[in-house]
């Protein structure tokens, strides 16, 4: 099995007792404007506008033209979802090298109704991310109890939630036709998980 061309990883780091109150105001603010709206609109809006793309350069011109700076808008929002997620206090960045990469191998033959196609092929993949989200979102309140008691997420729950980003943006990358791959939940090991034959 060959692996997914969407790769995302996360060095958790220390997360300082303060940054958690920073968190909750964040997250309160993007309540209250109504977030969660923004995503149905997105879910929606993204595989059209793949398409609006598509339609006019074809896929040489997307993939090739329109995707480097969308892959720049993505690699932001890994470091935003991180650090929201309370992977780490740095601050979302598009530069690579940070505590947070995202890296998408941009390929495929994509079409305008390939593109308008996966707003169903997705269901699936958004039903599970949509299970997983509930699960994280309870663990984000067990890891930010446990930062204002150690300032470090236990690795567990770090491993789950970078799991879960992983393949929120896999989704993503897919919805978007920058990649043909179905969204995978995991093909490689988690930074914490134990290693098959370890002494």
């Amino acid at each position: 099995m060959s692996p997914h061309p969407v790769h995302f990883h996360v060095e958790p780091s220390r997360v300082h007792r303060a940054q958690i109150l920073v968190r909750l105001a964040i997250l309160a603010a993007l309540g209250a404007i109504g977030c969660s709206s923004v995503y149905w609109v997105l879910y929606l809006a993204l595989p059209a506008i793949a398409a609006l793309l598509l339609s006019r350069d074809a896929d040489d011109g997307y993939l090739g033209k329109d995707a480097p700076p969308i892959v720049r808008v993505l690699r932001w929002f890994a470091g935003a979802y991180a650090y929201l997620w309370l992977l780490t206090d740095a601050l979302p960045s598009t530069d690579p090298g940070g505590p947070v990469e995202l890296t998408i191998e941009v390929g495929g033959k994509p079409t305008p109704s390939s593109a308008l196609l996966r707003l169903v092929t997705s269901l699936p993949a958004l039903l599970l991310l949509a299970i997983l989200s509930m699960a994280a979102a309870v663990l984000w309140i067990i890891g930010a109890i446990a930062i204002l008691a150690t300032e470090r997420m236990p690795a567990a729950i770090a491993d789950f939630i970078a799991m879960k980003l992983r393949y929120q943006f896999r989704i993503v990358a897919y919805h978007l036709s920058l990649v043909d791959a179905y969204p995978v939940l995991a093909d490689a090991p988690l930074p914490h998980a134990p290693q098959s034959g370890a002494a």
